[in-house]
């Protein structure tokens, strides 16, 4: 409200008065005119007439002047009104802007936003309809107790949601009358509901709603109060797009900083915490925890018991970790690792509590959903500030002890030495090697002849060999570990699979020989193996059962793996158990896995002298009669071993005596000569 205006309704009603008082002044003094004239009578008559025409025009003059003067007072008085409103609206537009600057929660912002609008309008009903998937209108929010959690089917709804998305808002002092509210007819009569402004909620262009208020009263709604309440239907629109966006951003926020599975922080969320103990210059000892057999749950019972699983060992980690002194900080690294800082421990102390209580947790009777499960446990610890000065050099060289913790016998603990860089240098370096192995193919098919108890040859073992540019022909030994470590195993596998086939389906497509390739753990978990195998079959056309893939031992435990070896069986190549005996030999593993033969390993062999009986090779050629396998007998060197075997029945032999491996060509060469023409 300005002064101006105030001034100039107050001029307004002093001159209303001083108008009223002149007329009164002027009637009276024409009273006392004819009052006059009647005493004198006829002489005066002409006063008389005059007066009277004087005060009919001062009467006729007088209403027009407060006419004129009312409507004035009554536009001033109006333009008072608005400007009081408009101050009441902008103070209202003010603290509601401040209120969306302070990031609210939504119920509170709502609630202050309907308060204001009622109180900026006048209107006793405000309330907040969301539209729903199905198109019907839920109330959100409402001064009227009894209308929140109301819905209003969208079958009634097409004339009113028609109107506001087409016009800003909808206005209606005859709400009841209304055509556009013609669906809404029950809903306005149940609430004595007159006049309705209502403001669409749009949210990316899109109608979300609308502020509705109502009137039980009949009113008519003013300019400016329907600007002002589109204006706080703008607010609301921002304020849910921030709300969608600080929810957004909350989400990131917990997947970066917190783990859902684990409920343990991330590793990012961890990084402040260790920065703090290393600003403190405080001594710790940064752990990582890995968790073997995860795969195996993931396979057979799915990812959500895999999840399960380490929802139960982080539950059990930290319960166990609260029996330590200080300040510990647990977190959960990607895929199947946790990270420990803990401050106050010797090396020595530290490494007891492992063997005792941590790497323990594998001796655990784990149950993931009802099933008994097996969880194995290695640890790798570097020491702040002995090992790094900073988290990040820290954390990696805690993932290089943990790496060789699985290398090493139980129990798999490994504290980080300057060797272990070494190690992982020339780990480094070899890979570099390999890859350029391959791209140069460095590599050489070498194949070592199998023969029956006659002296026949039947097959050969594809060996693969590097011939490196600086140390010359390599053996396996020196690089197979290597290769596995980096990944690289699966393409120089594939390499070596793919040259015997060749050679199955080309140079020896005419001779019945078969070919034994062995094949690596990450192979068989390679989902394209096996379709890269069918593709090699139909290509070369030999039949798969002339070759035959030669797995380890060891391998009948690794998790998941039965499925990949019954469905090698089904495409018709043999599958064999190399070094038999050496790794995890049971009656119950040659039930479980189908194969078709045994490879008895060097290391029992070699114990067949001419004055020595050889128990275990005699068992073993036993066990595999029983089982009706194929029996091969592997680094036969010398007579007395060959004499042996073929005396016990064994069905095949391979070793030095009989034929040294060779290069391929060398051995097709000779091949050649053998062949009967």
């Amino acid at each position: 409200m300005t002064l101006d205006a105030v001034d100039q309704l107050r001029r307004l009603r002093n001159e209303q008065r001083r108008n009223s008082v002149l007329f009164r002044v002027f009637a009276v003094g024409s009273v006392i005119a004819i009052g006059a004239s009647l005493l004198f009578e006829q002489r005066l008559s002409w006063l008389m007439a005059i007066t009277i025409m004087v005060m009919l025009m001062g009467a006729v003059l007088r209403h027009r002047m407060a006419q004129q003067t009312r409507h004035n007072i009554t536009q001033w008085e109006a333009l008072l009104q608005a400007q009081q409103r408009q101050a009441n609206q902008q103070e209202a537009w003010r603290r509601m802007r401040e209120l969306l600057q302070r990031d609210l929660d939504e119920d509170a912002f709502l609630r202050a936003l309907l308060d204001t609008s009622a109180e900026v309008l006048g209107a006793e009903r405000a309330s907040l309809w969301f539209l729903d998937k199905d198109r019907s209108l839920t109330c959100r929010m409402s001064l009227v107790e009894a209308l929140n959690g109301i819905r209003l089917a969208p079958s009634g709804l097409d004339g009113y949601l028609a109107s506001l998305t087409q016009n800003p808002c909808l206005v209606t002092s005859d709400a009841q009358h209304d055509e556009r509210l013609s669906g809404l007819h029950h809903y306005l009569c149940n609430n004595r509901i007159h006049a309705m402004l209502d403001v669409g909620i749009f949210v990316g262009g899109e109608l979300r709603g609308a502020i509705c208020c109502e009137s039980t009263t009949p009113r008519e709604w003013h300019g400016d109060e329907i600007t002002t309440l589109m204006g706080f239907a703008g607010l609301l629109s921002q304020f849910s797009e921030s709300l969608r966006r600080r929810e957004v951003e909350h989400d990131l926020y917990r997947q970066l900083y917190h783990d859902e599975v684990s409920g343990l922080a991330t590793l990012r969320g961890l990084l402040e915490r260790l920065q703090a103990l290393t600003q403190r210059d405080e001594a710790f000892h940064l752990l990582v925890l890995r968790l073997g057999g995860l795969g195996h749950i993931n396979e057979t019972l799915g990812q959500q018991a895999g999840d399960e699983a380490i929802r139960q060992v982080a539950e059990k980690l930290q319960e166990r970790l609260t029996e330590l002194q200080g300040s510990i900080h647990v977190g959960r690294l990607p895929a199947n690792r946790l990270l420990i800082a803990i401050p106050g421990q010797t090396d020595e102390s530290l490494r007891r509590y492992c063997l005792a209580r941590l790497l323990s947790l594998g001796d655990n009777s784990w149950r993931i959903f009802g099933t008994p499960s097996q969880l194995r446990f290695n640890a790798g610890v570097a020491r702040y500030p002995l090992d790094a000065q900073d988290i990040e050099s820290l954390l990696q060289r805690a993932e290089l002890a943990v790496q060789h913790a699985r290398e090493t016998p139980p129990p798999h603990l490994a504290f980080y030495t300057s060797q272990l860089s070494d190690w992982e240098q020339r780990l480094n370096r070899l890979a570099r090697e390999l890859r350029t192995a391959l791209d140069e193919r460095q590599f050489r098919l070498y194949l070592q002849g199998q023969f029956d108890p006659a002296g026949r040859l039947t097959g050969a073992e594809v060996l693969l060999r590097w011939q490196h540019p600086r140390e010359g022909l390599l053996a396996p030994g020196s690089f197979i570990a290597e290769a596995e470590y980096s990944g690289l195993i699966r393409p120089m596998g594939q390499w070596v699979l793919d040259q015997a086939c060749d050679l199955l389906g080309g140079a020896l497509h005419g001779s019945e020989l078969s070919l034994s390739v062995n094949v690596s753990v990450q192979q068989l978990h390679d989902d394209a193996f096996i379709t890269h195998l069918t593709q090699l079959l139909e290509r070369h056309a030999f039949e798969p059962r002339r070759l035959i893939l030669e797995v380890v031992e060891s391998l009948l435990v690794t998790p998941g793996v039965a499925a990949r070896l019954n469905a090698l069986r089904a495409l018709g190549v043999r599958l064999a158990l190399d070094d038999f005996g050496t790794g995890y030999s049971s009656l119950r593993y040659l039930q479980d896995f189908r194969v078709d033969e045994i490879k008895i390993d060097k290391v029992f062999v070699d114990a067949i002298t001419p004055r020595c009986d050889a128990p275990l090779v005699r068992s073993i050629i036993a066990l595999g009669k029983a089982l009706e396998l194929r029996v091969v007998a592997e680094g036969v060197e010398n007579s007395a071993q060959q004499d042996y075997l073929c005396a016990r029945g064994i069905d095949f032999l391979q070793g030095y005596y009989l034929a040294l491996p060779e290069p391929m060509d060398a051995f097709l060469r000779r091949l050649e000569k053998t062949l009967p023409e």
